[in-house]
């Protein structure tokens, strides 16, 4: 079974997202029940196969600007728009606006666990699309400094855990241990690191049950 057929099948579960939690922050599904009114925004991953019959994804590194996310290495996507139909939608259409992937290309094979971002009192749904080839992608210069690619078997194998000190907030004295995955020159910290976890661990699942 190749691993595509395994993701569509595999129940997930958010304990997936435990490793890389940072210290003190709890569960999603516990932060929801007690968070008013979150925002609604999805994510897309785009896999396609590359090298050796290995599968690809690629993040992206967002722009510098006055805001939380400044900076960080993330999935194209973003917050729900009202006239969006449903957050699948959102997840393509913020893939098309930031990464210039068109909305019809990609066949959608599952959700993933959702996670939430205290920071920004957003809850994020993650969107898994395959593609029989790489995509052809025109990053959006305003809102992505760059568009980096990763390989399943380098996120299952090779990248290594830090965990650095963050401030939780800017000027403020309380800090927190953060875990994170170091991929070439970048730390991937927060949600993205969560739904990095969740691909780590199914698949190596699929690769320890394919042996």
């Amino acid at each position: 079974m190749d691993f595509i057929s395994y993701l569509k099948r595999i129940e997930l579960t958010e304990d997936d997202h435990l490793p890389m939690l940072p210290m003190g922050r709890t569960r999603s599904s516990e932060a929801l029940k007690i968070m008013k009114s979150p925002r609604e925004s999805a994510v897309g991953i785009h896999c396609y196969p590359c090298a050796a019959g290995n599968l690809s994804i690629f993040l992206i590194q967002r722009s510098e600007y006055h805001g939380k996310h400044s900076g960080q290495i993330a999935f194209p996507g973003g917050k729900m728009e009202a006239d969006d139909p449903d957050l699948m939608y959102t997840a393509r259409r913020e893939c098309f606006e930031e990464v210039g992937i068109p909305m019809h290309e990609g066949e959608y094979i599952r959700s993933l666990s959702p996670v939430y971002i205290p920071v920004s009192n957003f809850k994020m749904t993650p969107y898994f699309f395959y593609h029989d080839t790489q995509p052809i992608t025109i990053h959006n210069e305003r809102e992505v400094q760059q568009i980096i690619p990763l390989s399943l078997d380098a996120l299952a194998h090779q990248l290594p855990i830090e965990h650095r000190t963050l401030e939780i907030e800017v000027n403020s004295l309380f800090t927190r241990q953060v875990p994170g995955f170091v991929h070439e020159t970048h730390w991937i910290w927060g949600a993205t690191a969560l739904v990095l976890n969740q691909l780590k661990t199914t698949y190596r699942q699929w690769h320890q049950k394919s042996r």
